[in-house]
């Protein structure tokens, strides 16, 4: 795995500043390829350090395009770093097996086109710190509450703890799903619970069998268990979901922490009278907690001004298309490639945003949609109810549109609305 620190590639870009708000997956990614490109990058994180919570995570076909499309126009070694701690299911191998809640009969196994892959988020975010060029300041324990836009051109993040400010040109949102950046800019941004909770655990491969190689999902009655390896397939990844959709989607609530302890009676109570490998998985998780899934609104626009949005600050949602982390990286591969061209400078900039907006924005949001449409599926509750074999064909061809995605074409698009727009040539 590379430890080297990148230098510029285009030293034309220094005089521009950015700001990066958040520390996470996507806030680094983005810090490490605009400051690659050339542009002067100061990093917001609020916590001491740079962390992950949670545990697994999945990048598909498309994610690892993005990686290796960065790889290879900004001569990073991202891809390489993230192969090193990532478990990866190659090209029309067995990328998941899906059965039924009590038994173990399959009801579809989905291949293919490219590589599946899967990580812990926390292995993932150490691959990516080496990378972090001389151009990128990291700023810890700054906790960015507000940004404008100022009439000089100019964006203004407001930090606590110390309170300060700073002055940028442009301010790009990756703090999660409770976004102080979007929150400044007023655009909507209604977060709500989804009326679905989950347990999740890490559980040793060596305790739980060598059939847990395989990713798999138990389906069942407003509930489903998703599993899948992780580090190099020594650890599974677990998350047992159940949902509770008797409220429409607005009127759904959580009061307290998103996060709370549990017991394992009440994740087994939940499950009683599924399949033996599911309550034994349970059994195994040390400390179990209950984690309530909340979703962003789908925005109607995530970008004022020289200030925009990316990851889960733009289009968090529900994991069940595997699909968040690799939207993060979509955002970061357009926004860099857009930013990359020559024509892209600081009287124009905003321009280059907006065109970033117009092809991400309706690709995530509808990913947004499709992940709760999923969860229902997943639950028998759509139309298909629990008709098993329509279930099965439409498992195997649910996922297409997002692996078998062409980023390249993305860009085009943006370079020709710029075209139109007068703003390239």
């Amino acid at each position: 795995m590379s430890t080297t620190h990148l230098t510029p590639l285009d030293s034309s870009k220094s005089s521009i500043t950015i700001g990066i708000v958040g520390g996470g997956i996507g806030g680094v990614v983005t810090a490490i390829v605009l400051g690659r490109i050339g542009y002067t990058v100061h990093l917001f994180e609020q916590a001491a350090n740079f962390a992950e919570i949670g545990a697994g995570i999945s990048l598909g076909p498309n994610s690892l395009q993005a990686l290796s499309l960065l790889s290879t126009a900004l001569d990073t070694p991202i891809l390489k770093n993230y192969e090193a701690v990532a478990t990866i299911e190659e090209d029309n191998g067995l990328w998941f097996r899906f059965t039924k809640w009590d038994t173990q009969e399959t009801v579809a196994e989905v291949h293919g086109k490219g590589r599946q892959s899967s990580v812990h988020r926390a292995r993932l975010l150490e691959s990516f710190l080496p990378l972090l060029p001389v151009t990128v300041t990291t700023h810890f324990s700054s906790k960015v509450t507000k940004v404008e836009n100022l009439p000089s051109d100019k964006v203004l993040l407001h930090t606590s703890h110390p309170a300060a400010t700073f002055e940028a040109d442009v301010c790009i949102g990756c703090d999660g799903v409770k976004s102080a950046v979007r929150a400044s800019l007023g655009l909507g941004g209604v977060v709500r619970y989804t009326g679905t909770y989950a347990y999740r655990g890490l559980l040793p491969i060596a305790r739980t069998g060598e059939v847990a190689r395989v990713p798999r999902m138990w389906m069942g009655p407003h509930k489903h268990v998703l599993t899948f390896p992780i580090e190099q397939g020594h650890t599974l990844n677990l998350v047992a979901f159940v949902s509770d959709h008797a409220a429409p989607a607005d009127a759904r609530t959580w009061s307290g922490p998103w996060v709370v302890p549990t017991t394992k009676d009440d994740m087994k109570k939940d499950f009683a009278g599924w399949d033996a490998d599911v309550l034994e998985y349970l059994d195994l998780i040390e400390k179990p907690e209950r984690w309530a899934l909340h979703e962003l609104v789908p925005l109607t626009t995530w970008t004022e001004g020289r200030i925009t949005l990316l990851g889960d600050s733009a289009h968090a949602s529900l994991p069940h298309n595997g699909a968040g982390a690799g939207q993060a990286t979509e955002d970061a591969y357009v926004l860099a490639a857009l930013l990359r061209r020559p024509e892209c400078t600081n009287t124009n900039i905003d321009r280059f945003l907006q065109a970033y907006e117009r092809v991400r924005l309706p690709r995530a949001a509808r990913q947004q949609v499709w992940a709760v449409r999923s969860g229902e599926v997943y639950d028998l509750e759509s139309p298909m109810g629990d008709d098993w074999a329509r279930i099965g064909e439409n498992l195997k061809e649910r996922y297409r549109w997002i692996w078998e995605h062409d980023l390249e074409k993305d860009v085009e698009e943006a370079v020709e609305w710029l075209k139109k727009e007068g703003v390239v040539q």
